[in-house]
């Protein structure tokens, strides 16, 4: 009877908990995160307000970005988001994120300042 309580009042909070997300990889489908949504995530706290020396994005920050291109390439940048720089750890903190999604973001990050 305890058993049976048990599982009728904790079933709602397990089926609560099922996600999209989880079916799919479940399934052994991969889904990928938009750079968008892991840059509000995980970056968005430092890089919006140049917390532990983080570069700002913003498009006042146009011309940091840009000569960041220029001088370092965009694959140099990927790698340092890949594996951490300064006081920001490896992949933002966000561990779970692949390669491709880290690409993603750093472009979204670019995007967003302007950088040409």
């Amino acid at each position: 009877m305890l058993i049976r309580f048990f599982l009728i009042m904790t079933l709602p909070l397990v089926l609560a908990a099922c996600t999209d997300a989880e079916d799919a990889s479940s399934a052994g489908e991969v889904v990928a995160r938009d750079g968008a949504s892991i840059y509000r995530q995980y970056c968005v706290v430092c890089h919006s307000s140049g917390a532990g020396g983080a570069p700002v994005v913003a498009k006042e920050n146009r011309l940091h970005w840009s000569h960041e291109v220029e001088e370092e390439g965009f694959e140099a940048i990927v790698r340092e988001a890949i594996n951490g720089v300064n006081a920001m750890p490896p992949r933002g903190g966000c561990m779970d994120c692949s390669d491709d999604e880290i690409r993603a973001t750093v472009i979204h990050m670019l995007q967003l300042s302007g950088a040409k």
